[in-house]
């Protein structure tokens, strides 16, 4: 019985699975593999993708430096290989970009570097690297860093745009019961399917399950990092400012019934700099969230943000995603009156994930 699926799947004819029809062994042999799909190659559309304009982000450092820094979702326990695409070019040899995954609960990191081939900017090739992650990782969340490094500060690498995402499974998938976070997904033998043969309740049941664990699987809706260094004399984006909430959104998709699962939620990730003790509050979402450490704060908030007005065009419940323009937000962001060099509380990272 192999859980393969086809590329893209062929769908169920939704006129032979309603009420009078004869179920034919087609249709199951159909669904069965859309489930393996899903599971296969659902979620594996980019998690990260930002660009800088020219002379922005160069990087003179001559340790490996944290440059960047993104929360992501991560499909599956078994999606292991990551794809990081880098556009960027150096001025001195052997310049190198590097990309660590980081797994916060169980504290293991994963890592890749990789030389710089472009001398100027977008001349001939985007940098890709392949991250594996080779041990048993059960997190569906992880931190993605860009780091840089250079054999000496007389010149630099500059970075214009990056791309990440995690690669398909290949068909078939693994037999027994395969792990998305702790949840469980069932593969489907679909030739088992196809064939003339008693239907189990099980079948049903499997089928069910699944597609309640599909529907928890993580998507980035926004994603935005500061440039946490950079060479001197550059004013790098280090933090969040005043207008930002007016310029950095996401018009997004999120479909109807999710609220209706608990864990069903979106997952806020917030970077923040210079956080000690007091209130720090940010609108997010249509939610007023507080700061409780320095570094990454991470929140599970519910759909209550109202439906924007593509949603008619789109037929779809769209809804805009990002920070909020709000009274409280120009008081906190960065400012004319609240300037990075004063060192205040700023927010240097933002990571936003639905379903």
């Amino acid at each position: 019985m192999s859980n393969s699926y086809t590329s893209t799947p062929t769908l169920v004819d939704p006129a032979r699975v309603t009420a009078s029809q004869t179920l034919r062994t087609t249709e199951l042999s159909r669904l069965g593999d859309l489930q393996n799909y899903c599971f296969g190659v659902g979620g594996c559309g980019d998690v990260i993708n930002q660009s800088w304009d020219n002379g922005v982000l160069r990087v003179d450092t001559t340790s490996l430096t944290n440059v960047c820094q993104w929360y992501i979702p991560r499909p599956s326990n078994l999606h292991n290989e990551f794809k990081f695409r880098v556009a960027a070019h150096t001025t001195i040899t052997n310049g190198k970009v590097a990309i660590e995954i980081l797994f916060p609960l169980s504290g293991n990191t994963y890592t890749i570097s990789q030389p710089v081939s472009d001398t100027t900017r977008f001349q001939s090739i985007f940098e890709e690297l392949t991250l594996s992650i080779s041990g048993t990782e059960n997190e569906l969340f992880c931190i993605l860093t860009l780091q840089v490094i250079v054999p000496s500060s007389s010149g630099y690498v500059e970075i214009a745009l990056v791309q990440g995402r995690w690669s398909p499974l290949s068909s078939p998938l693994a037999t027994g019961s395969l792990g998305q976070g702790s949840d469980s997904f069932i593969p489907q033998g679909v030739n088992r399917l196809a064939a003339d043969l008693p239907l189990s309740a099980r079948f049903g049941v499997n089928t069910i399950n699944n597609i309640t664990t599909l529907r928890k699987r993580g998507r980035t809706l926004f994603q935005w990092s500061g440039a946490f260094t950079s060479m001197s004399g550059i004013n790098e984006p280090r933090g969040l400012g005043i207008f930002d909430p007016q310029v950095m959104f996401s018009n997004v998709a999120l479909f109807n019934g999710m609220n209706q699962i608990s864990d069903l939620d979106i997952d806020i990730f917030i970077n923040v700099e210079n956080y000690s003790t007091g209130s720090f509050l940010v609108d997010v979402f249509g939610h007023r969230l507080s700061i409780v450490q320095n570094g990454w704060n991470s929140f599970g908030v519910t759909l209550r943000a109202e439906e924007i007005l593509e949603s008619d065009d789109f037929r779809l419940s769209m809804y805009r995603v990002g920070l909020d323009s709000t009274a409280n937000n120009e008081d906190t962001l960065l400012s004319q009156s609240n300037q990075i060099t004063s060192s205040p509380v700023y927010i240097k990272g933002l990571s936003i994930i639905g379903v």
